[in-house]
């Protein structure tokens, strides 16, 4: 029986702080001798996205079409446009972007793999639409259900205004909304870690001590033989070592 690899992903609001994480996690891991596959949502999930992210920018009122110009961005998919046609065409898409990440996890680049890291989630693609509403609920856990849990799943919180500062994408207000639908995701979602707003040194201790809970950094065969991820600091840097074999107890 084929054991699967290890995965964790990233999620929130954009300018928190992920493909910093995600590149030091991944770097430590592949000096560690594991087989790491990086995958970002967007670019290797998302059904269509050139349409997707050419629809929403057709849906651009003058006042957000200006305000991009001014700021010389270009957002992906405009997620922060809530037209009501937009709002239903996401709903489906989502459960299709659901579908194909089920195949993906399947395909050989991922079995072929010890750990696979996503840049975003499902869960970022729920909290784009989510509300406390009995309906966003019944949808996100039908969502949740076509989707397999990842082994660590964490949320980069970060103060909205911080965040925009570093990118710049989405409107201030949208990325305060954004935050909060993360937040309250957290209640449907409990195996989502939130970590909470710090130095890039002090998020990347905190990950690296969920890994080494975790199924990444428990022990092999015997309790002689175990070795557990360690936190070692060079040079004031922290960083996370993981040696023994992930998926040995699987």
């Amino acid at each position: 029986m084929a054991i699967r690899p290890f995965i964790i992903t990233f999620s929130g609001i954009d300018g928190a702080g992920k493909t910093t994480q995600i590149e030091s996690l991944s770097s430590c891991l592949h000096q560690q001798g594991l087989r790491v596959v990086r995958l970002s949502f967007w670019d290797h999930v998302a059904v269509w996205p050139n349409l997707r992210a050419g629809v929403g920018h057709r849906s651009l009122d003058s006042t957000d079409a200006d305000s991009m110009v001014e700021r010389s961005i270009a957002p992906k998919n405009n997620k922060h446009i809530r037209k009501w046609y937009l709002s239903g065409a996401r709903a489906v898409l989502y459960v299709l972007d659901a579908a194909r990440l089920q195949r993906l996890l399947a395909s050989q680049l991922v079995r072929n793999s010890d750990v696979v890291i996503f840049d975003r989630y499902i869960y970022d693609q729920i909290a784009n639409i989510y509300s406390p509403s009995i309906a966003a609920r019944s949808y996100a856990k039908m969502l949740l259900r076509r989707t397999p849990a990842p082994d660590l799943a964490f949320v980069l919180d970060a103060s909205p205004t911080a965040a925009f500062a570093r990118k710049p994408e989405y409107p201030l207000d949208f990325v305060h909304r954004n935050r909060q639908s993360f937040l309250r995701l957290c209640d449907l979602v409990p195996q989502l870690i939130v970590i909470s707003d710090a130095t890039a040194e002090d998020v990347r201790s905190e990950i690296c001590s969920h890994i080494r809970r975790s199924r990444l950094g428990e022990s092999t065969c015997s309790v002689e033989k175990a070795e557990l991820p360690v936190m070692t600091v060079v040079g004031g840097k922290s960083s996370c070592r993981v040696r023994n074999d992930p998926t040995a107890n699987v």
